[in-house]
């Protein structure tokens, strides 16, 4: 038995309402139930338990815990007297959220299971999928991952259970689990479940559904190592976020994933600093969770970067965190089962007053066993938190003896560190050679055998008598043009091979000289007029003044064609005149600081830290072997024993700065 259809069609209208926390609506369907006169009391009990879930945004007391178990006692025996199980279900349903709201997971576990056996001999599919969301939420919120994977894989494999879910129900459905797998360290089964909602996420005009999803699946995908992936997501995560604003709670989990990032791309203090910020939104907030997630995550940051300092002060606060919440919850704890107790009490008075004989001792008896177990329960989380509080104060007095093994470490990590970076190089620099010595190589043989082709076909028309000038003019063209390509080919080969070769500076060719800077510049900038004029690029050097220098002019020169080079190349590619190309200079602290900047397309962000690393380019296979730069940074560096630092953005022009002793220079040898 049941509610009637009209009244359970308008409950389950309700209880989708209260799923999506609409408030209008939740409030306008309750009005319209309390209005009607034909309410049964099975009715009015599957009712109030709605508005009693209602209230429970507003927190959770102690009058309502006695509430629900009100609710449950009314239930039970209208179940005993007209058999009416739902409304049952219903109550035991708010008893466990309020269960679960004090903390008191193994009786809410209890109170659902109770309730789903209810819903499930029903065949109530609906109520039966939101018994099981509301299990793996209290599952997830006491850490028993694997048991909610166990609860939810048999819904998320069967096909036809979950096709008769809505797209709500079914979206929870596979959250959970993703973030089940997530915490039991199974990245494969977390990221097909999670691409999988992403993908319906961008057909849906759902902004809080697709962030929430980016965001998620960004989470996946630093956690392999996709951090090029990770940065994507989490940049369509924030656009959603900056056309739709979701809410301050999901901006923490925003600034924690970019903080993540930043850690793994080894940007450790950046990634400190976004997760101090993530720390401070998610206490404003009262994020407990992620709180704690952003402590530990700072703390292995800091640990990797080797700031034990900093590694310290987050484990120490996510001690006093872990602290704050175990007392919390012993006080909960306490006040909640003193609740239980006192309505443990009024009911067996109740019952004792309704019931007589054998009947009322029996179940009497009985609910004093369930009190029972459930103290016993109870003492053990509570045991469980106190050996989780001892072990935390372990870690704290172990921390100093790791630090000191982590020093030992270190300098163990590092060496292998730039081994693997040798080997990379290494890779990149055969690849780069490769690829780029192919094209003209290729066309060098290409045209030789046109040439060779064209000489055979002449040499058998002159044996055979055919020959015809129309022939030997023919020949002549052909050979004309392919020694052309032939050459042109073999000089940029040839050029390639120089580039490559400059990046062992020859120390024998290299001399300390007395020059003025300003002729070196005055002569390169007439070496480089052409390419100027042709790419009708304004060149400003007025504001260069005659100084000593004591170095190689040779490696000045260098540097300077490379990076006009390199301006007009890359700054001023696809642009509209006027390109200009200023140069200035000065003198600071005995240092020569000669400056050339552009007004071009400038350089990326993200492509910074990688400018004079030696074969990055952004046009690799287009003209550009990714060596200038590199060249450039060692000839300042060994050559003319100085620094070269670059400042740019995308869109807004670049300056380079050569600081350059005045002092004689002795190149490294």
């Amino acid at each position: 038995m049941g509610n009637s259809p009209d009244i359970a069609a308008t409950l389950s209208r309700l209880d989708f309402y209260l799923d999506s926390s609409d408030r209008a609506q939740v409030a306008r369907l309750l009005q319209d139930l309390r209005l009607r006169n034909d309410l049964s009391p099975g009715d009015l009990i599957s009712l109030s338990s709605r508005e009693l879930r209602n209230s429970m945004p507003h927190g959770v007391t102690q009058d309502m815990v006695d509430q629900a178990f009100a609710l449950v006692d009314r239930a039970e025996q209208l179940c005993l007297t007209q058999a009416e199980q739902r409304p049952l279900a219903d109550a035991l349903t708010c008893l466990a959220r309020f269960q679960s709201k004090s903390h008191l997971s193994a009786l809410a576990l209890a109170s659902l299971g109770r309730a789903e056996a209810i819903f499930e001999a029903l065949q109530d599919a609906e109520n039966l999928f939101r018994c099981l969301n509301l299990a793996a939420k209290i599952l997830h919120d006491t850490e028993m991952y694997q048991q909610a994977v166990d609860k939810l894989e048999p819904w998320a494999h069967d096909a036809q259970r979950l096709a008769a879910l809505s797209t709500e129900q079914r979206y929870s459905l596979l959250v959970n689990l993703a973030a089940a797998y997530s915490f039991l360290d199974r990245p494969l089964d977390a990221t097909y479940w999670q691409e999988i909602l992403y993908a319906e996420a961008l057909t849906l005009a759902q902004p809080a559904r697709l962030f929430r999803d980016a965001v998620n699946l960004a989470n996946q995908r630093l956690w392999v190592g996709r951090l090029d992936e990770a940065r994507q997501l989490l940049a369509v995560a924030e656009a959603t976020h900056n056309a739709h604003p979701i809410n301050k709670e999901q901006e923490t989990f925003l600034l924690q994933n970019h903080a993540l990032v930043a850690w793994k791309s080894g940007q450790h203090a950046q990634a400190i600093e976004l997760f101090r910020q993530a720390r401070d939104s998610a206490r404003s907030h009262s994020q407990w969770p992620i709180l704690g997630r952003a402590l530990r995550r700072r703390a292995e940051c800091a640990e990797e970067a080797g700031l034990w300092e900093e590694a310290l002060a987050a484990r120490k606060e996510q001690m006093e965190l872990q602290q704050s919440q175990l007392a919390a919850m012993r006080l909960n704890n306490s006040n909640s089962l003193l609740g239980m107790l006192g309505h443990a009490r009024t009911q067996a008075q109740n019952e004792y007053l309704r019931k007589q004989g054998n009947q009322l001792e029996l179940e009497l008896a009985e609910r004093n066993h369930e009190l029972k177990r459930s103290l016993l329960r109870l003492q053990d989380e509570i045991e469980i938190r106190r050996q989780a509080e001892a072990e935390l104060k372990a870690a704290r007095d172990a921390l100093e003896l790791k630090v000191e093994e982590r020093s030992r470490e270190l300098e163990h990590a590092m060496r292998l560190l730039l081994e693997r970076e040798k080997q990379a190089a290494l890779s990149y620099l055969v690849a780069g050679v490769a690829h780029e010595l192919n094209t003209p190589i290729g066309n060098a043989i290409l045209a030789t055998s046109t040439m060779s082709d064209s000489l055979r076909a002449n040499v058998q028309a002159f044996d055979e008598n055919r020959m015809r000038r129309q022939d030997l003019t023919q020949m002549h063209r052909a050979m004309g043009e392919g020694l052309d390509i032939a050459g042109r080919s073999l000089h940029r080969a040839g050029d390639l091979i120089q580039r490559f070769k400059a990046l062992a500076i020859e120390q024998s060719s290299q001399q300390v000289l007395t020059f003025n800077p300003l002729q070196v510049i005055e002569n390169t900038l007439a070496v480089m007029a052409p390419a100027l004029r042709a790419g009708q690029v304004e060149v400003d050097a007025q504001g260069l003044q005659a100084v000593s220098l004591c170095s190689d002019p040779g490696a000045l020169g260098q540097v300077l064609a490379q990076l006009i080079e390199n301006s007009l190349l890359h700054g001023f590619q696809d642009q509209a005149p006027p390109c200009r190309l200023t140069l200035s200079c000065t003198v600071d602290n005995g240092n020569y600081v000669l400056r050339i900047e552009d007004n071009g397309r400038g350089i990326a962000a993200e492509h910074l830290d990688h400018v004079f690393d030696p074969f990055f380019t952004t046009r690799l296979g287009q003209g550009s072997s990714g060596l200038g730069l590199h060249a450039a940074y060692r000839l300042v560096t060994q050559s003319l024993g100085g620094e070269i630092k670059i400042l740019s953005s995308a869109g807004a022009g670049c300056r380079v700065e050569l600081k350059l002793p005045l002092h004689i220079h002795h190149p490294a040898g």
